[in-house]
């Protein structure tokens, strides 16, 4: 049974991390959240902080560890990603050649509007992601959110340095795909691939929509 109190201490910590980006940012960042709940039920929802990097991390795992996010996502003060954890496979057969990144693994897609989600092809990535983990997702399902230990630690106002300095045309272009998300479908996607080997915080929590 969901523990309300820990999903309301989980929520406004997480409030409190978008809080630190501009507002487009974090606007089409929690949107996108709520679609890839949507799309991955079950699926639990491990948050890491990278204060370097001045990131937000959001990774959808059938564990409780990175290693295994199917897919993910990942704010930062200029923009928003959609990880794959299995990119660098997935990459040898998609044909919209929408996948970047050099690492061994770990792909990532930009996202600058809802639009750039809600495309076939990205839905087309994260069925295959999903087929490539063997997951068989449950409607009913509910996943957990994890604070991983960065995150569990770091306080709310000190996630991004940088943050509020620059949204820039990216956040030009996250405020209008953040509007055009209002009225339409809950969409569908998957999870990244950060590393954090340190002690969770676990807190279960039902599937959550963006205000």
């Amino acid at each position: 049974m969901v523990d309300a109190e820990r999903t309301r201490a989980a929520e406004t910590k997480l409030a409190g991390f978008f809080a630190n980006y501009p507002p487009p940012i974090a606007k089409l960042g929690k949107v996108l959240r709520a679609r890839l709940r949507a799309r991955l039920p079950g699926l639990n929802e491990l948050v890491y902080v990278y204060e370097r990097q001045g990131s937000l991390v959001l990774s959808y795992s059938p564990t409780e560890g990175g290693a295994d996010g199917v897919c993910g996502l990942g704010v930062y003060p200029d923009g928003v990603k959609l990880f794959f954890g299995q990119g660098a496979r997935l990459a040898k057969t998609e044909p919209g050649k929408l996948l970047h990144g050099q690492g061994k693994t770990v792909r990532h897609v930009g996202i600058e509007a809802v639009e750039d989600f809600e495309r076939p092809a990205i839905e087309q990535l994260i069925t295959a992601a999903v087929q490539l983990a063997k997951l068989r997702l449950d409607a009913k399902a509910e996943g957990a959110v994890i604070l991983k230990a960065g995150a569990a630690a770091v306080p709310a106002g000190k996630v991004a340095k940088a943050a509020k300095g620059g949204s820039g045309a990216n956040g030009a272009k996250a405020a209008n795909g953040a509007k055009a998300a209002n009225g339409t479908k809950a969409a569908k996607a998957n999870a990244a691939r950060p590393v954090a080997r340190q002690a969770t915080t676990r807190l279960r929590s039902k599937k959550s929509d963006a205000e």
